[in-house]
Protein backbone atom coordinates (compact mmCIF):
# COMPACT_ATOMS: atom_id res chain seq x y z
CA UNK A 1 0.00 0.00 0.00
CA UNK A 2 2.69 2.09 0.90
CA UNK A 3 4.30 2.48 -3.03
CA UNK A 4 0.48 4.01 -3.82
CA UNK A 5 0.08 5.81 -1.50
CA UNK A 6 3.53 7.39 -2.20
CA UNK A 7 2.43 7.95 -5.90
CA UNK A 8 -1.18 9.70 -4.98
CA UNK A 9 1.07 12.25 -3.40
CA UNK A 10 3.30 13.30 -6.12
CA UNK A 11 0.37 13.27 -8.20
CA UNK A 12 -2.20 15.11 -6.07
CA UNK A 13 -2.87 18.41 -3.96
CA UNK A 14 -4.96 16.34 -1.37
CA UNK A 15 -5.01 12.84 -0.49
CA UNK A 16 -7.80 11.26 1.87
CA UNK A 17 -6.88 8.12 3.01
CA UNK A 18 -9.49 6.68 5.07
CA UNK A 19 -10.89 3.63 6.15
CA UNK A 20 -12.48 1.69 9.38
CA UNK A 21 -11.16 2.25 12.40
CA UNK A 22 -8.03 0.12 13.29
CA UNK A 23 -6.80 -1.32 9.65
CA UNK A 24 -3.75 1.31 9.76
CA UNK A 25 -4.14 4.27 8.49
CA UNK A 26 -2.08 5.85 10.89
CA UNK A 27 0.55 3.72 10.65
CA UNK A 28 0.77 3.73 6.87
CA UNK A 29 0.81 7.90 6.93
CA UNK A 30 4.02 7.31 9.18
CA UNK A 31 6.32 5.20 7.35
CA UNK A 32 9.07 6.56 6.59
CA UNK A 33 8.69 6.88 2.63
CA UNK A 34 5.80 8.52 3.29
CA UNK A 35 5.98 10.25 6.49
CA UNK A 36 9.58 11.99 5.23
CA UNK A 37 9.75 15.78 4.80
CA UNK A 38 5.95 15.65 6.31
CA UNK A 39 4.88 17.90 9.51
CA UNK A 40 2.22 15.15 11.33
CA UNK A 41 -0.85 16.57 13.17
CA UNK A 42 -3.53 14.56 14.82
CA UNK A 43 -6.64 15.84 15.93
CA UNK A 44 -6.70 13.41 18.79
CA UNK A 45 -4.37 15.57 20.19
CA UNK A 46 -6.78 18.55 21.84
CA UNK A 47 -4.25 21.38 21.33
CA UNK A 48 -4.35 20.75 17.42
CA UNK A 49 -7.59 20.52 17.48
CA UNK A 50 -8.55 23.56 19.49
CA UNK A 51 -6.39 25.56 16.81
CA UNK A 52 -7.78 23.70 13.79
CA UNK A 53 -11.47 25.28 15.42
CA UNK A 54 -9.90 28.57 16.13
CA UNK A 55 -7.34 29.23 13.37
CA UNK A 56 -7.06 26.68 10.92
CA UNK A 57 -5.01 28.42 8.85
CA UNK A 58 -2.47 28.16 11.60
CA UNK A 59 -2.08 24.95 11.26
CA UNK A 60 -0.27 25.25 8.24
CA UNK A 61 2.65 27.89 8.98
CA UNK A 62 5.87 26.82 7.89
CA UNK A 63 4.55 23.37 7.23
CA UNK A 64 5.02 22.79 2.82
CA UNK A 65 3.69 19.47 3.49
CA UNK A 66 1.52 18.28 5.89
CA UNK A 67 -0.32 15.21 7.64
CA UNK A 68 -3.67 15.60 9.59
CA UNK A 69 -4.64 12.62 11.21
CA UNK A 70 -8.26 12.55 12.31
CA UNK A 71 -9.70 14.90 10.20
CA UNK A 72 -13.35 13.85 10.28
CA UNK A 73 -13.29 15.59 14.05
CA UNK A 74 -12.84 19.01 12.04
CA UNK A 75 -14.62 19.29 9.42
CA UNK A 76 -14.54 22.53 8.80
CA UNK A 77 -11.01 23.04 8.08
CA UNK A 78 -11.62 21.31 4.91
CA UNK A 79 -12.83 24.59 3.80
CA UNK A 80 -9.47 25.86 4.50
CA UNK A 81 -7.55 23.11 2.94
CA UNK A 82 -9.62 23.84 -0.26
CA UNK A 83 -8.97 27.77 0.25
CA UNK A 84 -5.10 26.89 0.31
CA UNK A 85 -4.97 24.10 -2.75
CA UNK A 86 -6.76 27.03 -4.81
CA UNK A 87 -3.63 29.64 -4.13
CA UNK A 88 -1.20 26.59 -4.51
CA UNK A 89 -1.81 23.62 -5.89
CA UNK A 90 1.49 21.40 -4.93
CA UNK A 91 1.52 17.83 -5.58
CA UNK A 92 1.11 15.98 -1.77
CA UNK A 93 0.93 19.25 0.25
CA UNK A 94 -2.63 17.70 2.44
CA UNK A 95 -2.47 14.00 3.64
CA UNK A 96 -5.73 13.45 5.42
CA UNK A 97 -7.02 10.44 7.35
CA UNK A 98 -10.00 9.76 8.73
CA UNK A 99 -12.18 6.98 9.84
CA UNK A 100 -15.59 8.58 8.73
CA UNK A 101 -16.50 7.79 5.07
CA UNK A 102 -15.78 11.36 4.69
CA UNK A 103 -17.54 10.75 0.91
CA UNK A 104 -20.43 10.98 3.10
CA UNK A 105 -19.64 14.51 4.48
CA UNK A 106 -21.30 17.04 2.66
CA UNK A 107 -18.36 19.78 3.52
CA UNK A 108 -15.87 17.29 2.07
CA UNK A 109 -17.51 16.29 -0.98
CA UNK A 110 -18.52 20.03 -2.05
CA UNK A 111 -14.87 21.58 -0.86
CA UNK A 112 -12.28 19.32 -2.37
CA UNK A 113 -14.33 18.33 -5.47
CA UNK A 114 -11.54 18.46 -8.13
CA UNK A 115 -8.80 18.57 -5.68
CA UNK A 116 -8.70 15.28 -3.46
CA UNK A 117 -7.95 11.91 -4.51
CA UNK A 118 -9.19 9.04 -2.06
CA UNK A 119 -7.59 5.62 -0.99
CA UNK A 120 -9.20 3.18 1.27
CA UNK A 121 -7.65 1.09 3.06
CA UNK A 122 -8.86 -1.96 4.31
CA UNK A 123 -8.23 -4.49 6.35
CA UNK A 124 -5.57 -6.99 5.52
CA UNK A 125 -6.42 -9.60 3.27
CA UNK A 126 -5.05 -13.09 3.64
CA UNK A 127 -2.03 -13.29 0.96
CA UNK A 128 -0.72 -9.96 3.32
CA UNK A 129 -1.06 -11.48 6.52
CA UNK A 130 0.88 -14.87 5.22
CA UNK A 131 3.23 -12.30 3.79
CA UNK A 132 2.91 -13.75 0.41
CA UNK A 133 1.86 -12.43 -3.25
CA UNK A 134 -1.79 -12.78 -3.97
CA UNK A 135 -2.20 -16.37 -5.74
CA UNK A 136 -4.65 -17.76 -7.52
CA UNK A 137 -7.30 -18.22 -4.52
CA UNK A 138 -9.98 -15.83 -6.26
CA UNK A 139 -9.69 -17.67 -9.40
CA UNK A 140 -10.37 -21.04 -7.43
CA UNK A 141 -12.93 -19.72 -5.59
CA UNK A 142 -14.93 -18.44 -8.88
CA UNK A 143 -14.36 -21.26 -11.06
CA UNK A 144 -14.66 -24.51 -8.59
CA UNK A 145 -18.47 -25.94 -8.46
CA UNK A 146 -18.25 -27.09 -4.60
CA UNK A 147 -16.63 -26.36 -1.34
CA UNK A 148 -15.25 -29.32 -1.64
CA UNK A 149 -13.43 -28.32 -5.01
CA UNK A 150 -12.18 -25.24 -3.24
CA UNK A 151 -10.33 -26.88 -0.24
CA UNK A 152 -8.72 -29.69 -2.87
CA UNK A 153 -7.67 -26.89 -4.90
CA UNK A 154 -6.43 -24.92 -2.37
CA UNK A 155 -4.53 -27.66 -0.53
CA UNK A 156 -2.78 -28.32 -3.98
CA UNK A 157 -1.40 -24.85 -3.97
CA UNK A 158 2.42 -24.11 -4.30
CA UNK A 159 1.93 -22.08 -1.31
CA UNK A 160 0.28 -23.44 1.90
CA UNK A 161 -0.57 -20.49 4.61
CA UNK A 162 0.61 -20.58 7.68
CA UNK A 163 -2.47 -21.28 9.41
CA UNK A 164 -5.58 -22.72 8.15
CA UNK A 165 -8.35 -20.57 6.26
CA UNK A 166 -10.94 -21.21 9.53
CA UNK A 167 -8.08 -19.76 11.60
CA UNK A 168 -7.36 -17.76 9.78
CA UNK A 169 -11.28 -15.95 9.54
CA UNK A 170 -11.49 -16.27 13.09
CA UNK A 171 -8.28 -13.81 13.38
CA UNK A 172 -9.79 -11.56 11.30
CA UNK A 173 -8.73 -8.81 8.73
CA UNK A 174 -7.19 -6.12 11.63
CA UNK A 175 -3.85 -6.13 11.66
CA UNK A 176 -3.50 -6.38 15.74
CA UNK A 177 -5.79 -9.63 16.50
CA UNK A 178 -5.04 -10.64 12.48
CA UNK A 179 -1.08 -11.07 13.51
CA UNK A 180 -1.14 -12.17 16.85
CA UNK A 181 -1.03 -15.81 17.37
CA UNK A 182 -2.72 -15.80 20.68
CA UNK A 183 -5.75 -16.53 20.54
CA UNK A 184 -7.02 -14.98 23.86
CA UNK A 185 -5.58 -12.01 23.11
CA UNK A 186 -7.75 -11.66 19.93
CA UNK A 187 -11.40 -12.71 21.87
CA UNK A 188 -10.25 -9.45 24.36
CA UNK A 189 -9.42 -7.27 21.57
CA UNK A 190 -12.54 -8.61 19.53
CA UNK A 191 -14.83 -7.97 22.28
CA UNK A 192 -13.68 -4.37 23.31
Amino acid sequence: QGPLLKKLLQDHPVVILHGARQTGKTTLARIPSIAQDRAYLTLDDLDALDLARRDPAALFIGREHLTIDEVQRQPDLLLTIKADVDRRRTPGRFLLTGSANLLLMEKVAESLAGRAVYFHLPPLTWAEMERQSFGHTLDVLFESRSVEEVLRALDEAPVKPGRPLPAAVFAGGYPVPALSEDVSFRARWFDG
